[in-house]
């Protein structure tokens, strides 16, 4: 009898772990040196996979049970590399946006997959319309649009969104904004760190300690600067927000309280909802802060300071990318004088996200990116480095390769603005890592109402789920992305022993 009930136990046991974790997919996929990897989920459950590889589209839709309902191999026209800038998900379709550059001339270029066949559709090339001597500066969909967003040297922004006309799926339409906004101690530097917050990014550091970020809803394009020096405040820096209204071409311009900062940035910003979270990190402090979007009022402050504990914590503080050759790649901050230190290290992150209707999950701390070291010696190899690529739907990795020095010319490897395109891990002079960076991170589980924090101790959310995972795979994978399926997250990667592509589900316990 004992033995049955333990048998039992041990049976009710797995069977919570699988329904928290399962294989979704097993796919056979050519992957060899993809150019991009991006996965789009839709509300019914389909999963539509793109890669670009060896001058051809490829893409696979997988139905709500993980089986391959199409597949294509497409050959690009011209053998130029298509860079997928945004996705849509319409009633009939995946759109995958990309552009083409000839010349002086932008076009989008769309591809359209059937959401219940699989069909391939390659839609209508759409020039720009476009003025003379304005910049790129990215490209982002949301589900109802696609954006194109370029600025020229009076600083304003030029705009172009595809149409809502039945045939909106490539027409663009065009507003010309002119935010004046506050002038920077450094000129030019608000749009170099821009990233677009699609609802489904994936909740990592890495992610989200971008200074600039922009976000769209109903109808809206907002702006949001984090850390950008005004030129008549030293020392001082605050949470800018710029508001682009697309049906009336007017800009509006807010601020959030100054705060000092001194060299490097200090703090940063998140926008979830109608909340506006703001986390302000060094040494001694670690202040986060909930502003009402609607009107940036305060609405629930924690303030910890010093060896104090960080209360709302409900995972330990982790710090992963410090892998040595006899170390780990994640290490567990244990020691709570030295929590406060470690989480400043790098660039002040958070993100927020919510797989529940009571609670919200907030990845609080900082990012470090690689290091680099330029050098005037042109005969040693050096690396481009591990692409941290993101789509609208996750983040993916394609590692970097290795290039001649003397291929690359001066300008790209000495600019500020290039360099960090390459690096060399083995010219650096210092023990700090190389390739993904070092991210410090803890979760922080809130009452969705109330901000505060919910009881039960401390507690593994979703993504911590998906990083043990990854953790536990003998060696990293060569090609990953993580996505959003309902109120479930995707890993897909790629299988070096199966040659196969795997996606894993992970929910939530019950």
């Amino acid at each position: 009898m004992y033995k049955f009930i333990l048998t039992l136990l041990l049976f009710v046991g797995f069977a919570q772990r699988a329904s928290a974790q399962r294989e979704f997919a097993n796919l056979e996929l050519p992957l060899r040196q993809p150019e991009d990897l991006v996965t789009v989920a839709d509300d019914n459950g389909n999963v539509c996979l793109y890669f670009y590889q060896n001058s051809k589209l490829h893409f696979t839709l997988v139905s709500p049970t993980g089986n391959v309902l199409a597949q294509h191999e497409i050959p690009y026209r011209w053998s130029r590399d298509p860079q997928v800038l945004g996705t849509r998900v319409t009633d009939k379709d995946f759109i995958f946006y990309s552009r083409y550059v000839n010349g002086r001339r932008d076009y989008v270029r769309p591809f359209a997959i059937n959401r219940k066949t699989g069909a391939f559709r390659s839609l209508q090339d759409v020039e720009l319309q476009k003025e003379r001597n304005i910049d790129f500066v990215g490209g982002f969909g949301d589900d109802n649009h696609f954006y194109m967003l370029y600025t020229d040297h009076k600083d304003r922004l030029h705009m172009y969104r595809s149409s809502d006309s039945p045939e909106g799926l490539a027409k663009m339409e065009y507003k010309l904004f002119e935010p004046n906004l506050p002038k920077t101690r450094a000129k030019d530097t608000r749009l170099m760190d821009l990233m677009y917050v699609h609802p489904d990014l994936e909740q990592t550091v890495m992610a989200g300690y971008h200074s600039g970020k922009i976000y769209t809803r109903n109808g809206n394009i907002y702006m949001i600067f984090d850390g950008y020096e005004l030129k008549d405040a030293k020392n001082k820096a605050t949470t800018e927000l710029l508001t682009l209204d697309w049906n009336t071409g007017k800009t509006a311009y807010q601020a959030l309280p100054v705060l000092e900062q001194r060299n490097d940035p200090s703090f940063n910003s998140f926008l979830f909802r109608d909340t506006l979270f703001r986390l302000q990190l060094d040494k001694e402090k670690l202040n986060l802060t909930a502003y009402s979007f609607k009107d940036l009022k305060p609405l629930k402050t924690y303030t910890f300071s010093g060896e104090e504990d960080i209360a709302i914590k409900s995972t330990p503080v982790y710090q992963r990318g410090v892998g040595g050759l006899f170390k780990s790649d994640v290490d567990t901050v244990k020691q709570t004088n030295k929590v406060m230190r470690k989480l400043a290290e790098g660039l002040p992150a958070i993100t927020v996200d919510a797989f529940t209707d009571s609670t919200i999950q907030l990845t609080i701390g900082s990012y470090n990116p690689p290091t680099e070291r330029t050098t005037s010696d042109m005969n040693r190899m050096v690396r481009t480095p591990d692409q941290y690529y993101r789509t609208s739907r996750g983040l993916m990795l394609i590692p970097g390769r290795w290039v001649p020095a003397y291929n690359i010319p001066s300008y790209y490897l000495n600019s500020p603005y290039y360099s960090r395109y390459f690096y060399d891990p083995y010219g650096q002079g210092n023990t700090r890592p190389s390739g993904p960076g070092v991210s410090t991170y803890f979760r922080a589980v809130l009452d969705n109402n109330t901000l505060a924090k919910t009881t039960g101790g401390e507690k593994e959310v979703l993504q911590d789920k998906v990083d043990k995972y990854e953790q536990d795979l003998k060696s990293e994978p060569d090609y990953k992305t993580v996505y959003r399926y309902g109120n479930k997250l995707h890993y897909g990667y790629y299988d070096r022993k199966t040659r196969t592509f795997r996606i894993m589900e992970f929910a939530s316990e019950k």
